[in-house]
């Protein structure tokens, strides 16, 4: 259980300089009079959401346990799994994210949204947890299939721990870091990611299954 963790958190960390790319910009609008007194409650507050979100998967996933229908909750696993290395191959840049209609415009309206909120980062950083991200999609897959709202939310807890250093530093690791270099972490991550997905599936036809 341990090595699990330290495996998400390991995969947030590599996955969090794609979110440079995405969310690396939102703490800059951060107008708080400490720099990182603002920028560790932004973060805070991405976890807080990310925890909330994992809690919810958790209580998901134990209402679908408690059927008794073996065939559901192998299914559901199996499905979990297969939704996990998808996300994990678009992650990796083997898929391509399809573009949403809009799209631009709806981001375009919560960075509005946003800046209404850059003297208070800890909900800056709350609105920022629920912004669409394959990496986060994919952990509360596997949050589900924790089938306990705490070890979901301990999932996402993890995984919002190990997304810190990059999002904290974001602005001197887009100058340290090439782009080329970041694709490769990211890919890693998504490597991880495919693994959790493939063992979910393993689990769902009862090999490696553990309780």
């Amino acid at each position: 259980m341990i090595l699990e963790y330290l495996m998400i958190t390991l995969a947030g960390f590599l996955g969090s300089y794609h979110c440079i790319g995405m969310c690396g910009a939102i703490p800059s609008i951060i107008s708080y009079k400490n720099f990182w007194i603002g920028n560790i409650l932004y973060n805070l507050g991405r976890i807080f959401t990310y925890s909330f979100l994992g809690f919810l998967a958790g209580l998901l996933g134990m209402y679908f346990h408690k059927f008794e229908f073996q065939l559901i909750q192998k299914g559901l696993s199996i499905f979990v799994g297969v939704m996990m290395i998808l996300f994990g191959l678009q992650i990796t840049g083997n898929i391509k994210e399809k573009g949403v209609p809009f799209l631009d415009v709806v981001f375009e309206s919560i960075s509005d949204l946003l800046s209404n909120f850059r003297q208070s980062p800890f909900i800056l950083g709350m609105f920022n947890g629920f912004l669409p991200c394959p990496l986060v999609y994919a952990f509360l897959m596997k949050a589900v299939l924790d089938k306990n709202p705490l070890d979901g939310m301990l999932t996402m807890l993890f995984f919002g721990i190990g997304t810190v250093p990059a999002m904290l530093f974001s602005s001197k690791i887009i100058d340290m870091i090439s782009p080329t270099s970041r694709k490769s972490l990211v890919k890693i991550a998504g490597i991880i990611v495919i693994i959790f997905g493939i063992l979910t599936i393993l689990r769902g036809f009862g090999i490696g299954h553990h309780h």
